[in-house]
């Protein structure tokens, strides 16, 4: 049986795909989010109190329901990544890209079999179906639709973002409007002039190379249109216990009348 398009391939063709991010060990959410009809999941490493064996049930878990687990690192160590691969997951997001462009190239490099990169080889490992499955074609598959994923979240890297373009082979550049403003000095204020400002720089870097697709984060349906509007073809909406609690509030207001 062939395997389902991956999320590398659908946005080279110009499809767009929906995640959201996941902060619980619960692998039913990532369930739900299969169920509900998004295309990917994004466990957060660096934020959440998780650790690889809650990544394994989340992928897991995804396996059954239809859609993709990505991982975002707490930092860019290039044996980490290649171990999350090696369990399943279809990419890797790497927090604060640019700040030091020669580990986060490295650490890329870790998402590639050789000769494109520098990915250790095991054919035991879980994505390579434990050794009971073609390995060369897992390779040439994996080297083809790893997505590796780059926030780029601080303005001193904003202020160099073509120079960061260059030198790190990104599949998706996704801006971090979150980390953006607290390096500007205005934590939480997502929406202030200067973050967006911010924002349109590094989108209009992207766009001038043609190469690594337009990623966004995204706390409304209303900001998913718009940013494909712009161009994003890789969007993630919110996370899952803002998501819970948004709806607790809504059902309990809608309660009492």
């Amino acid at each position: 049986m062939p395997e389902p398009r991956s999320l590398a391939e659908r946005m080279r063709n110009g499809e767009c795909v929906y995640g959201l991010f996941v902060f619980s060990p619960d692998p039913a959410h990532t369930e739900l989010a299969g169920l509900a009809g998004f295309d990917f999941v994004i466990v957060d490493l660096e934020h959440a109190p998780l650790g690889i064996a809650d990544v394994l049930a989340h992928v897991r878990a995804a396996a059954g329901a239809g859609l993709s687990v990505i991982v975002r690192v707490a930092d860019d160590a290039p044996a980490e990544a290649a171990r999350l691969l090696d369990i399943g997951a279809a990419g890797i997001v790497f927090p604060h890209v640019g700040l030091s462009p020669e580990r986060t190239a490295a650490a890329v490099s870790a998402l590639r079999y050789g000769p494109a990169g520098t990915r250790p080889a095991c054919t035991g490992v879980r994505a390579g179906g434990y050794g009971q499955r073609d390995f060369g074609a897992y390779v040439r598959r994996s080297n083809e639709t790893t997505l590796a994923i780059g926030l780029i979240e601080d303005a001193a890297v904003v202020g160099r973002i073509g120079e960061v373009l260059d030198s790190v082979a990104l599949d998706v550049v996704l801006p971090g409007p979150g980390d953006l403003a607290a390096s500007l000095g205005l934590p939480g204020e997502l929406s202030h002039p200067r973050v967006r400002a911010e924002v349109d720089r590094i989108v209009d870097a992207v766009q001038a190379r043609r190469g690594p697709a337009i990623g966004a984060y995204v706390g409304s349906v209303e900001d998913a249109a718009a940013w494909r509007k712009r161009g994003a073809t890789f969007i993630a909406y919110s996370i899952d216990y803002k998501i819970l609690g948004a709806a607790f509030r809504e059902i309990r207001s809608a309660m009492a009348g």
